[in-house]
Formats: C-alpha cells, structure tokens, sequence
C-alpha cells in the first residue's frame, strides 16, 4: 500500500469514474486500475463493485474512505506547509463561475485559497451555465463551475449539491407549519427567479401537473432582489438553499418543505476541456477543490 494507490482510490470513489480520476491524475487509465488493483490486494478486499459503465463502492471500499482520506488530507497538509514556506506556489489563474456559486459559495473558498496560496492571483468571470461553458470551450478560462451542462469535449467533477426550497418571511402563515400542499403554494403571491431555468421548469412541471395556477405577482433575474421582494412580504418565492443560507440563520428568511413537490437538486460541477493537462496552478487549484469536497462530507458526518 502506498500513497499513489490511496490518492487513486479517494479519486475514484469521488469522481464514481476511472477515466476522470486518469485525467484528474494525469495517468493512463491501466495505471490507475492497477493502482486500485494493488490497493485491493494489499486490503485482501474489493472496494469497488462494477455494474455495467456504473462503480460504486463497496462494503469494504465505504468502510475504508474515510481513513484514506484523512491519510491523504495530512499529507497535503504537509506538502502545502512546505510549498508556503519556500514560496514555491506562484502565478495566475482564470476560472468562470455561475452567478450563484460567485456569489454564495466561492467567496469562502477564494479566501482560503490564498491563505494557502498567497502568490496564486485567481482571476474570476461570472456568468450563467451556458456562458461559463462557452468560456471553458473557448479556452478563455481554464476551469468553469456550472450547473447541469454536458458537451462532449467537456469532463465535469461534482463539487457540491444544492437545493431548490420554498423562501417565505418569517410572520408568513406557513411559518408555524412544518409543511404545506402545493395546492396552497399556488394561492400564495409568488415571486419567480430566473424564468426559463430548468429549476422553474421542473417547479411549473409540477404545478401543471397538479392543474394548477401560479399566483405570479413578480420575476426577477437577480436572487438578492428576490430575496429583497421576499424579506419585503410582497411575495414568498423558490430560491437556492446555498443563496439563503444566512438569512435562514439570522431568521430573516424561512425554509417550507412542500408536499407532492420533488426534491430539485442541481449539482455544481467543476467543468474543463478533456485534453486539460493538469499541471502546476492548475494542479494546485484541482487539489484544493477535491480536499474541500472530503472536508465537506466530513463536516456533514459529524454529529
């Protein structure tokens, strides 16, 4: 066993792919299977089940992730010591983002990046799904983080998920219900964000699938004006559970769970042309994303 095999197999297990872990790695893909291979003689088990084009892990595999984990997290620790200290990590890079992500999400993670990578200068364009794939495609950018897009000159790793949920002020009649009927949703004034999104089509799927009316009182293409109209009791509104995370806490703004309505979930991708070599800064940058991830999933595990 060493640190090669355990860095392929937490690769695998959070890509559920051989062939993006080759990329992300910069192996072939037979490196990278007998890199797992030898891991699982080494543990005398499998930790990977294979269905077809789907792998999964394990009893075994599931059982052993988060050892490996931390394994590999105090090794880049130490790596990450070293390189600050010398000063070894330097130069730019250009990524684009979503809105959402820009706004919610990446601000957080900017800044403990250059806590690790002060000499780093990160370079951020935003924009919707569709235009930070065009950028990626253009070779404007290196990376992308988008929504629900797919090109076939395009690799995608998932980085985190986010929900779709009812938004209401807190003195709303639902507040002191744990959960309401979409048959009531639709008599309230609703307030629609980003019209046209797959978001608001699965939402108005539903509606019609129920035969009902939304009471559209507003639309709005900027969250923080929605969330503004919302705080403002001019309406109550579907929002991303990543944009009202902290007006959930402050109590600013309150979450509904709604019946017969499905859960809408869309994840975040890293996204990157297949031909991406992944080196230096861009190494880096991979690195760090995937080590938030397992923090992520720690933290969730956590009691």
């Amino acid at each position: 066993m060493n640190m090669e095999q355990i860095e392929a197999f937490i690769f695998v297990a959070l890509t559920g792919s051989f062939s993006k872990t080759a990329d992300l790695l910069y192996l072939s893909q037979p490196t990278v299977s007998m890199r797992i291979k030898a891991l699982e003689t080494s543990l005398d088990c499998k930790l990977f089940q294979r269905t077809g084009h789907m792998i999964s892990l394990t009893k075994e595999g599931d059982l052993f992730l988060p050892y490996a984990k931390s394994i590999l997290h105090m090794l880049q620790e130490g790596q990450q010591a070293i390189q600050r200290s010398h000063g070894d990590v330097e130069g730019e890079l250009t990524i684009s983002a979503v809105f959402v992500s820009a706004f919610y999400i990446l601000p957080a993670l900017i800044e403990q990046f250059q806590l690790l990578y002060p000499k780093i200068k990160l370079t951020i364009l935003t924009g919707h799904s569709h235009q930070v794939l065009d950028m990626v495609l253009n070779h404007e950018v290196s990376f992308g983080i988008a929504r629900a897009v797919t090109h076939p000159q395009i690799n995608r790793i998932q980085l985190m998920s986010d929900d779709m949920v009812l938004a209401i002020f807190p003195e709303h009649p639902f507040a002191f219900r744990h959960q309401v009927s979409i048959e009531e949703v639709a008599r309230e004034p609703l307030i629609l964000f980003n019209r046209g999104s797959l978001d608001w089509k699965l939402i108005n799927n539903a509606f019609s699938h129920y035969q009902l009316q939304n009471n559209v009182v507003m639309e709005a293409d900027n969250i923080e004006v929605v969330k503004r109209m919302v705080k403002q009791k001019l309406g109550i509104a579907f929002l991303p559970r990543f944009a009202i995370t902290n007006d959930l806490e402050e109590g600013q703004l309150q979450e509904v769970a709604v019946l017969n309505l499905p859960q809408i979930n869309r994840n975040f991708e890293l996204i990157y042309l297949k031909d991406t070599p992944f080196h230096g800064i861009m190494r880096t940058f991979v690195d760090f994303l995937m080590q938030s991830k397992v923090m992520e999933s720690q933290n969730k595990k956590s009691p």
